[in-house]
């Protein structure tokens, strides 16, 4: 309602348990970076396998972002889809919400943040991870401009040239850092180097799968509770939609994530990771993964789709985004351990530093350091808590104004 104070829903008691769970979890998320910035000496394993769960914490944070922010840019800035209008500043600020954790812990994962600041300083561009760190300022630049864009002008904006403009150039960014993110582990997963490419198509998979899931989550779950969007007009109009994004897309992953391993026959050390995933000592979190965020967002989705079900749309999309997280961190720390399985020095140095038994501290370390874990997790409850207060102060109803500084309600 122009000119005028939204009504909004009362918080209710469902609203504060939300409100509280995301604060609990944000305190975790601090402990989290300061334990892993705090630690009392440095230990081998950062340099036998550097890449943990805040790696792959950071690219799961940022494809999801992209994911959501990528399906309304094509809906809206190609294919002026005005139906997805009165939804676009909820999902612009739900990718905003989920990208602010994804930053923060890739700062964090270089153990000073201090020195965050030579991403920049210091770029090195033939370094894939110097050019993440460029990519994530780009797209969120995007991402901001755009909602302030739509607040200050209204939905309607977004399908002039200017508002196409903000969303096809933050479409861009998005999906050159989906890629970008996936080829910097794949790397190291896939030999020959250029094998890699097909990493970066399933990141771009994976993120748009992973923006189906938030979005029912997001806007389905919590919006609906807590704004003036309807649940009846959510499951209407979006849950058929949302629920074929979702199990398509799980369709793509799982055919991406069958070719990658393919593709790794008789190479080398990609043959090795190819074994650790399929058989070996990751294989129960990489199957875990391939069921979860392949096999239960397609029969979900799909059941979802076709009765309406609000039931079966969240537990496919809980179960995408658990399993797009197993998947992407079985890829990022098999590219490690595959070293350490087939090349004498770096098996002998491991040995040297760590002793003989070093394998089991080094796969503790990558699958379940607690200091790291409790970032990740701690990174769900950032996100919901920043999603949460948006939805109560920023001016994200259709047609509203802002009625104090700026986007502020």
């Amino acid at each position: 309602m122009a000119g005028e104070k939204a009504k909004t829903k009362d918080m209710g008691v469902t609203g504060y348990a939300l409100l509280g769970v995301g604060a609990l979890l944000t305190l975790l998320f601090i402990y989290g970076v300061y334990g892993y910035q705090t630690l009392s000496e440095a230990s081998p394993l950062h340099a036998l396998v550097p890449w943990g769960l805040m790696v792959t914490g950071y690219v799961f944070f940022a494809i999801s972002s992209g994911g959501v922010f990528d399906a309304l840019a094509i809906r809206l800035g190609i294919y002026c889809e005005e139906e997805a209008l009165p939804l676009a500043r909820k999902t612009l600020w739900l990718a905003l919400a989920l990208l602010v954790p994804g930053i923060l812990l890739v700062f964090a994962d270089l153990t000073h943040i201090g020195h965050s600041m030579w991403i920049y300083l210091g770029f090195n561009p033939s370094a894939r991870i110097a050019w993440n760190g460029i990519l994530y300022i780009v797209y969120a630049g995007f991402a901001v401009t755009t909602l302030l864009y739509t607040i200050m002008k209204g939905e309607e904006a977004l399908t002039k040239p200017i508002g196409r403009a903000l969303l096809l150039g933050g479409l861009l960014a998005s999906l050159t850092l989906e890629y970008n993110l996936a080829l910097a582990f794949g790397q190291n997963l896939a030999v020959p180097a250029w094998f890699s490419v097909p990493l970066g198509v399933l990141n771009i998979a994976l993120a748009f799968m992973l923006g189906a899931a938030w979005t029912a989550i997001g806007l389905g779950e919590v919006a609906t509770r807590l704004t003036a969007l309807p649940l009846e007009r959510w499951r209407e109009c979006c849950v058929r939609g949302v629920s074929k994004e979702l199990a398509g897309m799980a369709v793509a992953v799982g055919f991406l994530v069958m070719w990658s391993l393919v593709q790794q026959e008789g190479w080398g050390l990609a043959t090795v990771a190819k074994n650790l995933l399929v058989g070996g000592e990751l294989a129960g979190v990489f199957w875990l993964g391939v069921l979860l965020a392949v096999i239960a967002p397609i029969v979900l989705g799909l059941y979802a789709g076709t009765r309406v079900s609000r039931p079966a749309m969240v537990a496919g999309s809980i179960a995408g985004i658990v399993g797009a997280f197993l998947l992407l961190h079985s890829l990022v720390v098999a590219g490690q351990l595959a070293r350490l399985e087939a090349m004498p020095s770096y098996e002998a140095l491991a040995a040297h530093a760590l002793g003989q038994e070093y394998k089991a501290e080094v796969l503790h370390e990558l699958l379940a350091s607690p200091i790291e874990a409790a970032a990740v997790v701690g990174g769900f409850g950032l996100w919901l808590l920043l999603y949460i207060i948006g939805l109560r102060i920023l001016a994200i109803e259709p047609g509203e104004k802002p009625n104090k500084i700026l986007v502020l309600r």
